[in-house]
């Protein structure tokens, strides 16, 4: 492949690592960096100066000076219409009439969750505070977006510019926080369910329950053949998060231990990616992600390389450090519980930067888009509506050949109880969403 060529007039480690992740990892494409101007003139290929002056022949943007500045201290970047895309941080002069290194910075480096945000009652970020939110760009994947208008641009003036090396592609996720719906419970456990199903009334429960565990029904929460056939089909990778926590306020799953769902993990193992789901408190007591990837590790006689944090509660920096320190690869927790849409402006998994030390890590983050949590709870949809949200978000992706990551629950895709027919929309969902 054809290499660029770079130039920065400030070649500080914020400015490459966004430039590495906008035209490198988005765009597929092979960066060369220029020491100088006369250096980037010199060269014979396609060639970009960042920089306050242009170079002959090389397209051109202009610093907004933000990526001059250290410290986490968040601006509030101004947004501009781009063509149709909200831009951040707008400059005058330029190939472009706004920044996009500084703006893909600002949103992979998640800049404004080092600040200050209001919480929720989980420690979560109110989403309606970010500023994504706040300037109406959260449905749109748009530093993919400015990828491509980079690409289009750059090629009108340089035909040598290569093309873009990305396809569009789905990845299918679940959160297992339960495990079993009936099955491994303890005794006194199984009974107090039972004893609360017949005063509710709730004879169809009380059934199911005594099916499951007589054997003669299988557990409702079972990720069956159809389910993980859907994955299979329609996704290019698959994978279930398991939540080993000894059992809490927030954290209510079987024991990795208890036998009969342990071989159930061993044999989901070899249909599916397993990663680890650290428990509800895993961002503010050191050490319990480490002990809950180990249990886990024993349990399926491997390492664990992914993760997704429990009610998607994360600190930053803590959260990040923790996982590059046990040699976690892949991070999916960045998404918004109470919101569709791209909380890092993107649908394209990039690498974690550290702002305090201001270098870039090894830890991937894989974004997700779409949860049935919030389909249902948040949003307060019904199966149908939720199915056409969904492909808002779908085509989203599709328009920027990016990844369509879903994040779904055991609980959602039981065959039976209240959930069923949500069950129906997330294998509509996952099927419309195949490449």
């Amino acid at each position: 492949m054809q290499p660029v060529y770079i130039w920065m007039e400030s070649p500080g480690p914020r400015a490459r690592y966004a430039a590495q992740q906008l035209l490198g990892s988005m765009l597929g494409w092979e960066l060369r960096w220029a020491d100088s101007r006369e250096a980037l003139a010199g060269v014979d290929g396609p060639r970009m100066a960042y920089g306050g002056s242009s170079v002959d022949g090389a397209f051109h943007i202009k610093p907004c000076g933000y990526l001059d500045a250290a410290g986490t201290d968040a601006p509030d970047p101004l947004v501009v219409d781009v063509e149709g895309i909200p831009a951040l941080f707008p400059v005058q002069g330029g190939d472009l009439t706004f920044d996009p290194i500084a703006a893909t910075f600002f949103l992979l480096a998640r800049v404004e969750e080092w600040s200050t945000l209001p919480l929720d009652d989980h420690g979560r970020p109110l989403s309606d505070s970010l500023h994504a939110a706040r300037h109406g760009y959260l449905h749109r994947p748009v530093v993919d977006e400015w990828a491509l208008l980079i690409a289009d641009r750059w090629r009108a003036i340089d035909s040598r510019v290569p093309s873009v090396k990305r396809a569009y592609d789905q990845v299918a996720t679940v959160d297992l926080d339960n495990g079993f719906k009936y099955l491994g419970r303890p005794t006194w456990r199984t009974m107090g369910s039972g004893t609360r199903d017949l005063l509710r009334g709730d004879w169809e429960a009380v059934r199911e329950r005594g099916r499951v565990l007589r054997g003669r029904s299988p557990d409702p929460y079972l990720l069956d053949d159809e389910v993980l056939g859907a994955f299979k089909a329609s996704a290019a990778r698959s994978i279930a998060f398991v939540l080993a926590a000894d059992r809490g306020e927030w954290d209510h799953a079987v024991p990795v231990e208890e036998p009969a769902y342990a071989g159930y993990l061993q044999s989901l193992a070899t249909r599916l990616e397993i990663g680890v789901h650290p428990s509800y408190q895993s961002s503010e007591v050191e050490g319990m992600t480490q002990g809950e990837c180990a249990r886990l590790g024993r349990i399926l006689d491997r390492d664990v390389h992914l993760s997704r944090q429990h009610f998607l509660r994360f600190s930053t920096p803590g959260t990040f450090r923790t996982a590059v320190q046990l040699g976690i690869r892949e991070e999916h927790s960045m998404g918004l519980h109470d919101r569709l849409g791209f909380r890092a402006g993107t649908c394209t998994p990039y690498a974690w930067y550290d702002l305090e030390r201001d270098a870039p890590t090894s830890l991937i983050i894989h974004p997700f888009a779409v949860m049935d949590n919030t389909l249902r709870d948040k949003l307060g949809l019904t199966p149908d509506q939720a199915v056409e949200e969904a492909r808002v978000i779908i085509e989203a992706v599709r328009r920027v050949r990016g990844t369509f990551t879903g994040l779904w629950h055991e609980s959602f895709l039981a065959r039976t109880g209240l959930n069923s027919p949500w069950r129906d929309a997330i294998l509509t969902i996952i099927h419309e969403a195949a490449p």
